[in-house]
């Protein structure tokens, strides 16, 4: 009897173990290439309220406004943009050139709940600006 106990301990451990791992996992929000079909999704519907998900953009998605400085350095920039529930918009680093050296990765804090908000805007020096925004409207998650 002992032992069937055991056994049924045993599995519940396991999947209580298993469970945290996943919930663990940090959320993201990725944006495929033109060659991946444009896809856009999240790692969960909703998104997890605390934390922060990292943005997996793939620049190619915006390709307008490109060029480059003595050669090898961008003069463009990729910048995000996001908003929660219509409030003030916050903007992040993407690609390209970037005055901080050494740019954290992309990511969105996921610190109020609701509707998220996110677009691109690729920009360069030359005074170009091109949108990857779902055809004018802007990508939207939940946030719970």
């Amino acid at each position: 009897m002992l032992r069937r106990h055991f056994r049924w301990l045993l599995a519940a451990v396991s999947l209580l173990v298993a469970s945290v791992a996943v919930s663990q996992t940090a959320p993201s929000i990725t944006f495929q290439s033109p060659s991946q079909g444009w896809n856009v999704f999240a790692s969960s519907n909703p998104l997890p309220f605390g934390g922060a998900a990292s943005i997996i953009y793939d620049a190619s998605r915006l390709t307008q406004c490109r060029g480059n400085i003595n050669a090898n350095t961008p003069g463009w920039t990729i910048t995000g943009h996001y908003q929660f529930n219509n409030g003030p918009v916050q903007s992040f680093w993407v690609a390209g050139f970037s005055s901080t050296p050494n740019p954290p990765a992309p990511s969105i804090p996921l610190n109020t709940r609701g509707d998220l908000a996110i677009w691109f805007e690729n920009t360069s020096r030359w005074g170009c600006q091109a949108w990857d925004s779902n055809f004018g409207n802007n990508y939207h998650f939940n946030v719970q």
